[in-house]
């Protein structure tokens, strides 16, 4: 429960403080904290270190450490402007945490879930959004991190070979979430979605001729470590991190809670489904396991290319306006970046608050 709420604040927390210039790259800062503890548990759970069975009670009650720290540096976090003049009418300290972080605060009201599902200029959005988080899941990449033991084993590398293979597969997917950091601000989200799926895509098929042909063939184990590390790789680049930070930007201070709420249920939801019948899939499939995530890959590159804006360098007004009547026709053309103008994110930043000083 703890971690499903930190999914859903996390990244919509940096989206409302984060300058407009730096978004991208601060929200793919939390995928790479992610990253990192996965790293950080696979090392700590070898059988050298806590991985067994008198230490791994240990390594179950070290979560505690990151905690505290958190907890003892959370007051040190300012409250978002958005949610203090939004939601809690408070605008002089909503002017303070903007002093802070410079943001941007658009007043509106806060939507309910039923509001953004029959609301047609926060449908489209919501399912962007909804699609990203399944792409992020029925990728097969947590497939990979529960069983990446398995299919190595299965393509014949022995259980240390599997094991220090499998620390590979953490260590690639920290170093290439760090990459990817200033190329978000860069290349666009939507740009790094394309090639993430699509790199996805073709070393899932790579993954599945290793598995087919690694007895006729000597040396294939080879080439199913390479593939899942280049899955992985390609993973950090588009959807490890994006999916979080689109569904963020696609919609404005009032929607955005309700919209991050459902969003993380499908995520969760789907990551539970693939843990549980992944290894049925094995059974039933057995070496043919990755082509059902191969097809919705497929399905996944043909949605984002066709119907997902780019973000980058614009503000949640100019996204929003995407998708209202008079902009839906527009989509395809707005797959470019906005361009990044700091007086137009200090305009947007002052005005809220003066017009709501002239009200009261």
């Amino acid at each position: 429960m703890g971690y499903s709420l930190c999914t859903i604040l996390v990244p919509m927390y940096i989206s409302e403080v984060a300058p407009l210039n730096l978004r991208g790259g601060l929200g793919t800062v939390n995928q790479l904290a992610v990253t990192i503890g996965l790293l950080l548990s696979q090392i700590l759970g070898l059988e050298e270190i806590l991985g067994t069975e008198k230490s791994w009670p240990l390594l179950l009650g070290l979560t505690i450490c990151p905690s505290v720290l958190q907890l003892a540096l959370l007051p040190f976090c300012p409250e978002s402007p958005r949610f203090l003049l939004i939601t809690r009418q408070r605008e002089e300290e909503s002017r303070a945490a903007l002093r802070r972080l410079r943001n941007s605060v658009n007043v509106e009201d806060d939507i309910s879930m039923l509001q953004l599902i029959t609301s047609w200029s926060l449908r489209l959005p919501l399912i962007i959004a909804i699609v990203m988080q399944l792409s992020q899941q029925l990728s097969g990449i947590n497939a990979v991190f529960y069983y990446s033991m398995t299919i190595f084993k299965a393509s014949g590398l022995t259980e240390e070979s599997a094991r220090y293979a499998n620390l590979g597969v953490g260590a690639a997917m920290v170093i290439m979430t760090i990459i990817s950091i200033p190329l978000m601000d860069r290349a666009g989200r939507r740009t790094l979605h394309l090639y993430g799926l699509g790199g996805m895509f073709i070393f899932s098929i790579f993954i599945t001729i290793s598995l087919l042909v690694k007895i006729m063939v000597q040396g294939m184990k080879y080439l199913s470590v390479i593939s899942v590390l280049g899955y992985v790789v390609f993973f950090a680049v588009g959807p490890g991190s994006i999916p979080w930070l689109i569904s963020a930007e696609l919609f404005s201070q009032g929607p955005r809670p309700a919209a991050m709420s459902i969003a993380t249920l499908v995520n969760w939801f789907s990551n539970g489904v693939v843990g549980l019948v992944f290894l049925h899939m094995h059974t039933a499939f057995d070496d043919y396991t990755f082509l059902p995530f191969t097809f919705f890959l497929g399905l996944f590159w043909i949605f984002t290319y066709k119907k997902v804006p780019e973000t980058k360098n614009k503000t949640f007004d100019e996204i929003a306006a995407i998708f209202r009547p008079e902009g839906a026709n527009n989509i395809n053309s707005l797959h470019g970046a906005g361009k990044s103008h700091t007086a137009r994110e200090n305009s947007s930043l002052i005005v809220p608050l003066a017009d709501y000083s002239n009200r009261s």
